[in-house]
């Protein structure tokens, strides 16, 4: 008996491996030749750095703390940018008041470096008048993005495993592309890496397959209380951490209603809990303790109707995901337990314990596939529950 649990629960998480894995496959094939190529892989990013610059803002993305090392020259990079764009020059400065992309790919393994220009007008003619003069703005930003081509050991049992391609970038908001010579001048770079990698090293440093996700918000050039904001969740831009939530943290209530297959019996049910959030990057992890009767409906000695009670206690974990991701049938995904301590009729007797996963269909629709284990291990069968807000 104790094998057939183990093997239940093996298949439950199994599940959902395969629901996230086909959703993140789906994701990435979506995505075109030239897009993979010119942005880093949004779900290997793990760190992800706001610097406020004396010319603009700088965005450093990496998959964990190694990879600082590649930006250690970050003023040569942008050096070299400036040189093997020069050919372009002219064509840049064919509408001064609309805005460009930049894009510049480097891999050690190859000689050539990979360069995507993009230009787009400006959004309306917009001009300042002082004291009669009249002259023409640019308010959009250019864009300069360094993209590195690496690779790291995944996880492998054998003494030479397999290695795994990704990339990591810094992206500069500039007033004008050409505002990276003024950076470099600067001769601040160096030192800010330095301060950002050592600020998102781990308080226990340790090998990890999958780092836990940080934000740092730096202004080296400012000496308040603001200078510097570290978070444990990956922000999607500076300003997030007010607009989001204050806490990465958070203690909530919930209430479900629904219907449980129990054998050949279709029994209400409720479902009342105290969860736990953890929130990282697009995802949060709960942790929940809950309380579910299921309702049997009987008949007394006298042929009346009667309701007998049945109340499961619960723990259970899981994740959920917070991005909509069309086609993946599993927004939530977590595995439980749930132990009878209120017995009054119907299928259980004794001892009884239930195995469980929640999988969200949609946001107010749960299906619960459940094995349920009763009579002190003497009987075991399947269940399904359908939840409902």
């Amino acid at each position: 008996m104790k094998s057939l649990i183990l093997t239940t629960a093996l298949i439950l998480i199994n599940l959902q491996g395969k629901l996230y894995s086909q959703s993140y496959l789906a994701k990435q094939m979506s995505k075109s030749k030239t897009e993979a190529t010119f942005n880093a892989n949004e779900n290997l990013i793990n760190i992800r750095d706001f610097v406020v610059l004396k010319e603009g803002r700088m965005i450093l993305e990496l998959s964990d703390v190694t990879d600082y090392q590649n930006f250690r020259n970050m003023d040569s990079l942008l050096a070299t940018l400036m040189k093997d764009i020069v050919f372009y020059k002219d064509s840049l400065a064919a509408d001064p008041t609309g805005h460009v992309r930049i894009d510049y790919v480097i891999n050690s393994d190859y000689s050539f470096k990979k360069i995507r220009f993009k230009k787009y007008p400006s959004d309306g003619n917009i001009f300042m008048n002082q004291n009669g003069e009249v002259s023409k703005l640019k308010f959009e930003h250019d864009t300069v993005r360094i993209i590195i081509q690496c690779s790291k050991p995944g996880i492998s049992r054998k003494a030479n495993p397999c290695m795994i391609p990704y990339s990591v970038q810094t992206t500069f908001l500039l007033g004008n592309y050409y505002d990276v010579d003024r950076i470099i001048a600067d001769n601040a770079l160096k030192g800010i890496i330095d301060t950002l990698e050592k600020e998102s090293q781990p308080k226990q440093k340790k090998k990890q397959h999958f780092p836990d996700p940080v934000t740092i918000i730096y202004n080296p050039y400012y000496s308040g209380p603001g200078r510097f904001s570290k978070f444990s969740i990956l922000l999607d831009n500076e300003y997030d951490y007010v607009l989001r939530r204050k806490s990465n943290k958070s203690l909530t209530a919930n209430v479900t209603i629904g219907a449980g297959l129990i054998r050949n019996t279709i029994t209400p049910m409720a479902d009342f809990g105290i969860q736990y959030n953890r929130y990282w990057n697009n995802n949060h992890n709960i942790f929940r303790l809950s309380a579910s009767p299921y309702y049997f409906f009987d008949k007394d000695e006298n042929g009346n109707y009667k309701v007998n009670n049945n109340w499961f206690v619960n723990i259970d974990m899981g994740s959920i995901y917070e991005q909509n991701a069309p086609g993946w049938f599993g927004k939530e995904c977590t595995i439980g337990l749930g132990y009878l301590f209120y017995q009054q009729g119907g299928y259980f007797k004794n001892t009884t314990f239930k195995i469980f996963t929640d999988l969200q269909v949609i946001p107010w629709i749960t299906i619960v596939p459940e094995v349920i284990v009763t009579d002190n291990f003497k009987q075991f069968f399947p269940g399904v529950t359908l939840k409902v807000f």
